[in-house]
């Protein structure tokens, strides 16, 4: 098995950040093994604390496992979807065309690594890494089908980088459901601790206060920026982390501080409201380029995927 970094645009690959170290080990290895059986994966992708330089040493992995759709399964609309929660790593399976949709929609989590260039392409056997007119410069691939994923990856980067409107309203949408649960005093299993320890998630705090952060500097720039150490465009949101995980931020301060960044960055969307106006029908023509190219990828490897 050969974990092959798939970058847009054919970019050389560039750091690992750790993946590389944990595609190596027994357990992805397993993984990989077991649902390769019954999928036929397109690649794994990267998301989460390694990729904002945020990571500790009792960070976990999280990733999904993308996969083309069997021929009868596609036109059915039978997919397998399901997550897999441990405390090593947490995975998510979904088929390749739902994976690139959410990215489309603004989500996120399934952006993240397309801009992060944290994608991987599963190779079962030893062969050069295709390019995207399907020729490789030593022998072919052994299915001889057109990857085209690292073109198809470039298209969707830059696609989402003028997806301003559906990106704003996703990003600010997730912001206010975490403020939210916040609120309400919701937690999940791995952050009940922080209600005795701090008295509310700390948790869902900072990451509510990274994503408009990013969401800010977005609008700003017309770039995602998701490292944060060492990045000055995250100097006050990492002066809130530390002192919200030293309990000195408690969470009424909090929600005074979420609310007063969710008022800043509405100032700014007059800016986004423009730059979708430029760039409409170019995104409407990306749009469907995009989805032409997945569904041509999807018939490519489709005649080859196993059954569920």
């Amino acid at each position: 098995m050969i974990f092959d970094k798939v970058e847009a645009g054919g970019k050389p690959a560039g750091s690992y950040r750790g993946f590389g170290k944990f595609a190596k080990s027994s357990i992805f290895k397993n993984i990989i093994k077991e649902k390769a059986l019954s999928l036929n994966i397109a690649f794994v992708c990267f998301y989460g604390s390694r990729n904002y330089n945020l990571e500790t040493d009792k960070s976990d992995y999280d990733f999904f496992i993308v996969y083309y759709p069997a021929f009868d399964n596609f036109y059915a609309n039978r997919f397998e979807r399901f997550s897999v929660i441990e405390k090593e790593y947490d995975y998510f399976i979904t088929p390749i065309h739902e994976y690139f949709n959410h990215a489309m929609k603004g989500n996120i989590k399934f952006i993240e690594p397309i801009i992060c260039g944290t994608v991987f392409e599963i190779k079962n056997f030893k062969a050069v890494k295709v390019r995207d007119d399907g020729k490789a410069p030593g022998r072919f691939r052994p299915r001889e089908v057109p990857s085209g994923l690292s073109g198809l990856l470039e298209k969707v980067r830059k696609f989402i980088l003028i997806n301003y409107k559906k990106n704003f309203n996703a990003m600010m949408g997730i912001v206010n459901n975490k403020k939210l649960n916040i609120v309400k005093g919701l937690y999940t299993s791995s952050t009940l601790k922080y209600k005795e320890t701090h008295g509310y998630d700390i948790k869902e705090a900072i990451n509510s206060l990274r994503i408009l952060c990013l969401l800010e500097n977005y609008i700003k720039s017309g770039q995602f920026s998701f490292r944060v150490k060492g990045n000055p465009v995250y100097k006050e949101f990492e002066d809130y982390m530390l002192k919200i995980n030293e309990g000195i931020i408690s969470k009424e301060i909090y929600l005074e501080i979420v609310g007063k960044k969710v008022n800043d960055v509405l100032k700014l969307k007059n800016n986004l409201d423009i730059l979708y106006e430029e760039q409409k029908q170019a995104v409407i023509e990306a749009e469907e380029e995009i989805k032409d190219c997945v569904k041509k990828l999807c018939r490519d490897y489709i005649c080859f995927a196993k059954q569920i």
